[in-house]
């Protein structure tokens, strides 16, 4: 989980549109030329295809053409591109069919899948503006700023542009725009925030559950190496009366659990892998939002480290077991 968050903030921010995202009270403009309109709204998505149960909010984008922000492309054919978290959190992907409802009007929206593109920091949909503005545009009143007369007045004075806009992209800061028409400002800190939180508030969680897997094998390796001496303790003297040196026994009697250890943790890895996935598929399943799971090739190899570093340990315990055997216990024990 350490080197997931800390991969998914990294992914998040190399993906991120823009520096700054500003959601708009009402549309106005801006003199910086480095500033790019676009639409968003938040929409319910509904698993079991009803108003009952759990929903999840997707953020809808409609992005111009051509835009310098968004790299991927979108659609043009009447479809929507959806994030890869969509696809592997409720299985839909590219021809299908995704229905999302916009509980505050009371409407239901229908679109067709047509891509499936990297964007980790939501759920999110794409469309060109063009066709939000077809489908999802509000309605034109004033009742966001009905309480603020300075706001009605900007929207009275403004010309309203034919595609509708409530958003922008930008790398730099729009400072001639009032904070009183900015609803809220998207930056790296808002994007990286859960997986910074997850790590403070589990960081300590994860290295417990690292330390009581390795003490938990530790052990289960001693108790069944431990079984194996105490089996062949009457053999292990018999081989010692017999001219051999600890080493020698040890080797005799060690070597061949070592390659079992050695194997068992490579094959565990090929067993566990896919049942994690599955289980962290259910776990994600029921919370908000989606993290792709990402499994580093060096955890592997930190895993083996860690199993075959404990074996030593343990296999040194029970080497010094072995030396301790006396040589005169085969011979208490012949009947």
């Amino acid at each position: 989980m350490g080197p997931l968050l800390t991969h998914y903030q990294e992914q998040v921010i190399d993906t991120m549109p823009a520096r700054y995202q500003y959601i708009l009270k009402t549309q106005i403009g801006t003199a910086f030329p480095a500033a790019e309109k676009f639409c968003l709204a938040s929409l319910d998505y509904y698993p079991e295809g009803e108003k009952n149960g759990s929903e999840e909010a997707f953020s809808v984008y409609g992005i111009q053409n051509d835009s310098k922000y968004i790299t991927f492309d979108i659609p043009q054919d009447g479809t929507v591109a959806i994030s890869d978290g969509i696809k592997e959190k409720y299985g839909i992907s590219t021809g299908d069919e995704i229905t999302l409802h916009d509980d505050y009007e009371n409407k239901e929206h229908k679109f067709t899948v047509g891509s499936v593109v990297s964007y980790p920091s939501s759920l999110a949909v794409f469309m060109p503006r063009k066709v939000f503005n077809d489908t999802l545009k509000p309605e034109m009143g004033i009742t966001d700023v009905m309480n603020d007369i300075e706001m009605l007045m900007q929207r009275i004075a403004s010309v309203p542009e034919y595609e509708y806009y409530n958003a922008y992209f930008s790398d730099m800061e729009l400072k001639d725009i009032d904070q009183k028409y900015i609803r809220t400002t998207i930056t790296e800190n808002d994007l990286t925030k859960v997986s910074r939180q997850l790590d403070v508030s589990m960081g300590s969680l994860f290295q417990l559950w690292n330390v009581f897997a390795i003490v938990l094998f530790s052990l289960l390796i001693y108790l069944l190496t431990k079984l194996v001496l105490e089996r062949n303790t009457l053999s292990i003297s018999m081989v010692k009366i017999l001219g051999y040196t600890d080493k020698e026994v040890g080797r005799l009697y060690l070597l061949a659990t070592t390659w079992v250890v050695v194997l068992s943790i490579a094959v565990s890895f090929a067993i566990a892998t896919p049942i994690i996935l599955i289980l962290y598929h259910i776990f994600m399943f029921k919370m908000s939002g989606w993290l792709t799971i990402w499994i580093n090739w060096d955890t592997y190899v930190k895993m083996f480290m860690l199993g075959v570093g404990a074996y030593v340990l343990v296999a040194l315990l029970q080497y010094i077991r072995i030396r301790r055997i006396p040589m005169d216990e085969a011979l208490k024990n012949v009947e």
